[in-house]
């Protein structure tokens, strides 16, 4: 019988801790870059306190591997990612709303991450994640709801009364008279118009500070996507007379310098396109207008294909790091017979 302190890692556990220790040595190196190119005194204070949880995680995820003999990721790093003497690429405003946006993401995926660990050691950490980043979304929030920059979706009628749904028509959207839209709808229109938003000003920075051609290409490409994406969104919303969210295309600079890396950018776009997948299947699974529906699905073929392109050129130049997985029991077999 295995007793807590030599209990095995599962595949859960190494694949969430291998996740945060990429994720969390990239953005220290975005972070670090944008605190250095901050100047709102408001608005550095967040990113001090983001860029010591990415310390935080990444020390106490090294403290577990160091315990296990797993090997340490190469990740990200300063010497080979960073370029603090870059010229700010982003307004201070867009650095405060990618930080707030993050945050959403991490409470996201440290809470998946927690959900499926069972190790004492590794519950602990992404506990003090979770905590740790609803600390950050909870600090964003205020700064930007003091600066009047908090975009908040639309306002309905709170219902006097409970109703249940009595006929087919409630499900159609195709043709002729649609129903107005829910409350779970508008806000995975909403949520995802404007990650969408945070996205496309992203790309369009990591677009022209890019060295390689084809990286640059893949980032407008991406650009051009999140536009669609906003744009889709922001018809229905009108459609419905619902406001909706600014767009913070006006906040990427002038600057051509590159601040990262082709890798840590491509890494990073891989993995909020991921993300994004994600988001866009829980939409899926939520509205009930089938022509909502119908177009969730196709940004989510869209998205599934621009992702896969992204792994490609991380592999194409070896810029993608391998996950732990399991042994081929078979092909081991079979090399021992040949020897």
């Amino acid at each position: 019988m295995e007793t807590e302190h030599n209990i095995r890692l599962t595949s859960s556990e190494l694949a969430s801790l291998w996740a945060g220790y990429m994720n969390n040595s990239m953005s220290y190196c975005v972070l670090k870059y944008f605190k250095e190119k901050t100047q709102d005194t408001e608005i550095k204070p967040i990113l001090e306190f983001a860029i010591e949880i990415t310390e935080i995680m990444i020390k106490d995820i090294k403290v577990i591997y160091e315990k296990e003999n797993h090997a340490i990721p190469v990740g990200f790093s300063e010497k080979e990612d960073l370029n603090l003497n870059a010229p700010a690429l982003y307004s201070d405003t867009f650095h405060l709303n990618f930080v707030h946006n993050m945050a959403r993401h991490g409470m996201t995926s440290y809470g998946a991450s927690f959900s499926g660990c069972a190790r004492n050691d590794v519950l602990e950490l992404f506990s003090k994640a979770i905590d740790l980043t609803r600390q950050l979304y909870n600090k964003s929030l205020n700064v930007l709801l003091e600066k009047g920059l908090y975009s908040r979706s639309a306002s309905i009628p709170i219902p006097d009364k409970v109703e249940f749904i009595e006929k087919q028509g409630y499900l159609t959207g195709w043709f002729g008279e649609r129903r107005p839209m829910n409350a779970l709808e508008i806000m995975h229109l909403y949520n995802n118009m404007q990650r969408n938003a945070i996205g496309k000003a992203l790309l369009l920075g990591f677009g022209q500070t890019a060295g390689l051609q084809e990286v640059r290409n893949y980032m407008v490409r991406g650009a051009n996507i999140a536009s669609k994406v906003v744009e889709f969104m922001a018809q229905i919303l009108n459609q419905e007379n619902l406001s909706q969210t600014s767009t913070l295309d006006s906040d990427v600079l002038k600057s051509t310098t590159p601040p990262f890396s082709d890798k840590l950018m491509m890494f990073q776009v891989t993995m909020l396109s991921g993300m994004s997948l994600g988001y866009y299947g829980v939409a899926l699974g939520t509205v009930s207008r089938r022509d909502l529906g119908a177009k969730f699905m196709r940004i989510t073929l869209e998205a599934v294909q621009y992702a896969e392109d992204g792994a490609n050129i991380l592999i194409e130049h070896g810029w993608m790091e391998k996950s732990p997985s399991s042994i081929d029991n078979i092909e081991i077999a079979k090399l021992n017979r040949k020897q």
